[in-house]
C-alpha cells in the first residue's frame, strides 16, 4: 500500500479500536449513568459495522462470516439507539417492555444468522438485510430524535448547552455516520468509517471541554467570597422561584446544580449558599421537595393516572427513587396518599 493508503487505513480503524475502548471503559467505570449501558452496546456494535468496512475497502475478499457480522451488527444498531434514547425518556415500565422487545429482536437475528448463514444465501444478505439495516437505522433515527424533542422541547431552545447534551451528540453522530453510509455510493464507502472516528473525537473534545469549563468554575468559585449580600439572596431567590414556578425547570430529569445556576447567571457555589441558607436544603432536597409537591398534586388530579407516570411527569427518571423520596417526604406510599386525600 502507499503511504496515503496506510493514512486512510490508520484514521478509518483509529475509530473502532477507541469505540472498543471507550465502551470498555463505560461497561467498568463504577460511578455509571443509566443509560452507559447502552451507549457501551452501541458504541460495540459502531465499531464491528466501522471495523468490517475498513477490512472490506481494504480486502474485497474477505470471508463471508466477517461480512455477515458486520451487517448483524448494523441491523441492531438502530434499535440500539433508540433504546439509549428512551432510557432516559420512558418510564421504567416501559423501558422494560422495550427491552424484552429488543432482545426477542437480537436473538431472532442471530437466528436468522445461524439458519441463512451469508456464503448460502448471498441474496438475502446483499440485498434484504443490507437495505433492511439502513432504513431500520434510520427509523429508529427518525423515532429517537422525535422523542428526545418532544421530551424536552425547552432544552432545545438554548443552543449553548445543545451541544453538550450527550444524547443530542450521540444522535447527531449516528445521522452523519448513517448519512455517509447512505450516500457511499456517490462518495466513497470508507467514508462511515473516517466519520465515526471524526464523530468519536470531537464528543471527547467537547466531553474534555465541558469538563474544563466545570473545573475552571470550580477553582474561580473557590477563592470567592461564599457569604451572600442581602440584594443577591433577594435577586437569586426571585430567579429561583421564577424558573420553579414558570418553567418548571425540575421536571428536567437531568437538571444539575451547576445547570441550574447557568440558567440563574450564578455560580453553583452561590446557588449552593442560597439554598443552604435561605431555604435550609441541600439542591438534591429542594429539586425532590418541589417533584413531590408537583407529584401530590398529580396523585389527587389525575386518580387514574399510573403511579409511574406520575413518577415521570414529575422529574424522577426511576420509580424506585420516588417511591423512596415520597415515603421520605410524607410517610405514606404514593398509593396511600391518593386514596387518602380522595
Amino acid at each position: 500500500m502507499s503511504v496515503s493508503s496506510h493514512l486512510l487505513f490508520f484514521f478509518s480503524s483509529l475509530g473502532a479500536f477507541n469505540g472498543l475502548l471507550l465502551a470498555l471503559f463505560l461497561l467498568l467505570k463504577k460511578d455509571k449513568q443509566y443509560t452507559d449501558n447502552w451507549l457501551a452496546i452501541l458504541l460495540i456494535l459502531l465499531s464491528v459495522r466501522i471495523g468490517k468496512s475498513v477490512a472490506f475497502y481494504f480486502t474485497p475478499t474477505l470471508d463471508k462470516s466477517i461480512l455477515q457480522l458486520g451487517l448483524t451488527a448494523c441491523l441492531l444498531i438502530g434499535p440500539c439507539i433508540l433504546a439509549y434514547v428512551a432510557q432516559s425518556t420512558l418510564n421504567n415500565l416501559t423501558m422494560k417492555r422495550l427491552t424484552i422487545t429488543l432482545s426477542c429482536f437480537t436473538i431472532a437475528t442471530v437466528i436468522t444468522g445461524i439458519l441463512f448463514p451469508y456464503q448460502d444465501y448471498l441474496a438475502l444478505w446483499q440485498y434484504w438485510i443490507y437495505r433492511g439495516s439502513s432504513y431500520l437505522w434510520l427509523i429508529s433515527l427518525v423515532v429517537a430524535s422525535v422523542m428526545y424533542a418532544r421530551k424536552n422541547t425547552y432544552k432545545l431552545a438554548l443552543s449553548k448547552q445543545l451541544l453538550t447534551q450527550q444524547p443530542v451528540v450521540v444522535l447527531a453522530g449516528s445521522w452523519l455516520i448513517w448519512t455517509a453510509y447512505f450516500t457511499a455510493s456517490y462518495t466513497s464507502y470508507i467514508m462511515g468509517a473516517l466519520s465515526f472516528s471524526l464523530v468519536l473525537y470531537l464528543t471527547l473534545l467537547l466531553a474534555l471541554k465541558s469538563k474544563w469549563q466545570e473545573k475552571a468554575s470550580t477553582t474561580q468559585s473557590k477563592y470567592q467570597n461564599n457569604k451572600l449580600s442581602t440584594e443577591q439572596t433577594t435577586r437569586f431567590s426571585n430567579l429561583l422561584n421564577n424558573l420553579i414556578e414558570t418553567e418548571q425547570v425540575y421536571l428536567d430529569p437531568q437538571l444539575t446544580l451547576p445547570r441550574l445556576a447557568k440558567r440563574m447567571s450564578a455560580t453553583h457555589t452561590q446557588l449552593s449558599q442560597l439554598l443552604n441558607d435561605h431555604y435550609q436544603m441541600n439542591f438534591k432536597q429542594f429539586i425532590n421537595t418541589q417533584r413531590i409537591t408537583k407529584a401530590k398534586e398529580s396523585l389527587k388530579t389525575y386518580p387514574e393516572m399510573p403511579v409511574e407516570e406520575v413518577a415521570e411527569r414529575c422529574g424522577f427518571s426511576a420509580s424506585s427513587t420516588f417511591y423512596s423520596t415520597f415515603k421520605q417526604q410524607t410517610g405514606m406510599t404514593p398509593n396511600q396518599y391518593r386514596t387518602t386525600e380522595i
